[in-house]
């Protein structure tokens, strides 16, 4: 019942990504003044801090530019048990994309036939939840318990956020010697996940008066955007589950003037060996020889049109999101999953994600395992209509909260 009430107030709560395009956006800290007296009254010393406006740089990720994470603090609370033992973070993030479009009430927090309703409730308010009650459950016992769990409810996941506030509480030096991501659906335990790679675009026209002409850069546009396709085509070829997505074509003002630029914005992941093969040749663990490639693609096409050919569009590498793999056979992932197969007495899916997941920077950062676990309703997740189960909730947690007790008890 707490878990429940844990998740609807957070539902109910507007945390909407400033960055999302909702025209009335949130703010994490909604979220975080909720969770705070709970972990307080729970034991746990807890910390607010926010995010440096420079953090990408300080990390040396490429990253979105200009956005302000001012007043959408991260919230940390560390449990501390016996002395010595093992450090495990749990980790999840606070904020949702828009709920623009929603067919349902986006902040009711509606607990009804088995399920809770709203933005943010399958991502990831409801595995926040569920994880600090795992957390709670072992408070009865946690004399048996040596080590602590850092607990992180991070800010800016969503909207090309690119993990902003799990790589600051990799800046403030919370590591760990195994951690648990609990932004996940379907209960699917997830030992990897891709990379990606945002690229911006913006083509320029000649503006003038419909009735007078010009240049329009839409038609200079649709140039680049055959680029695109050209790429797509060649890399989904070799790699059909890297997906490149042309999300932006936006371009114009008025029927009445001929448009003077176009704006074009795509993503695309990667595989784990690319980053790889970059770093073997010297070119770093990433997306740098696709970037290159991107570019070559544009160029070339550019070359075939005389107008381009001498105004060459810029191309601004947004974000490029490294991935991670921790091996199936680590006593993490398979740690999870006996525990699993004991609690629930079913075989749980075990498997790596073509998406990126921000537990990466924790892999990457502070040398940590990391797995993703959670009971998020696959396929809501930023949907017109959104929800959770509570029965896979019920069961998440269980799993957690008895692999915690493992890890963590006297030996």
């Amino acid at each position: 019942d707490e878990m429940v009430e844990v998740c609807r107030e957070l539902v109910q709560a507007n945390t909407v990504n400033p960055y999302s395009g909702d025209p009335n956006p949130g703010n994490e800290l909604n979220g975080q003044v909720i969770l705070e007296p709970i972990l307080k009254d729970m034991g746990a010393q807890t910390r607010m801090f926010e995010t440096p406006p420079d953090i990408y740089e300080r990390m040396g990720v490429i990253g979105p530019k200009g956005r302000t994470f001012a007043g959408r603090p991260n919230l940390v609370g560390e449990f501390t048990f016996g002395s010595g033992g093992k450090r495990i973070i749990i980790n999840g993030h606070m904020d949702t994309v828009s709920v623009t479009g929603m067919t349902i009430d986006p902040f009711s927090g509606e607990a009804r036939d088995g399920k809770i309703w709203g933005r943010g409730a399958s991502d990831c308010k409801g595995n926040l939840a569920m994880a600090l009650i795992a957390i709670k459950a072992l408070l009865p016992v946690a004399g048996d318990l040596s080590g602590s769990i850092v607990y992180e409810s991070a800010m800016d996941e969503e909207c090309s956020g690119s993990g902003a506030g799990t790589l600051t509480c990799c800046h403030e030096g919370y590591t760990g010697d195994m951690a648990i991501v609990v932004d996940g659906s379907g209960l699917t335990i997830t030992h990897g996940c891709g990379g990606c790679l945002t690229a911006d675009v913006t083509v320029l026209g000649q503006g003038g008066h419909a009735a007078v002409g010009g240049i329009s850069a839409i038609d200079k546009g649709l140039v680049i955007k055959d680029a695109i396709d050209y790429f797509k085509k060649t890399r989904e070829t070799r790699y059909p589950d890297s997906k490149v997505n042309l999300g932006i074509f936006s371009s114009g003002v008025h029927s009445a003037v001929v448009p003077s630029s176009a704006y074009l914005s795509l993503n695309l992941v990667y595989k784990l060996v690319e980053a790889q093969q970059a770093k073997s040749d010297g070119l770093g663990f990433g997306g740098a020889p696709i970037r290159e490639a991107f570019e070559r693609v544009i160029r070339e096409h550019e070359e075939a049109d005389q107008w381009l050919k001498e105004h060459r569009a810029e191309i601004e590498w947004v974000k490029d999101l490294l991935p991670f793999e921790t091996s199936e056979e680590h006593p993490l992932t398979q740690g999870l999953r006996s525990m699993f197969v004991d609690t629930l007495g079913t075989e749980p899916e075990v498997s790596t994600m073509n998406a990126w997941l921000d537990g990466a920077w924790i892999y990457h950062f502070v040398d940590t395992p990391i797995v993703s676990f959670g009971s998020g309703k696959a396929g809501t997740a930023h949907a017109d209509v959104e929800y959770i189960k509570i029965e896979d909730m019920k069961n998440c947690a269980k799993v957690l909260a008895s692999f915690l007790y493992q890890q963590l008890k006297q030996k």
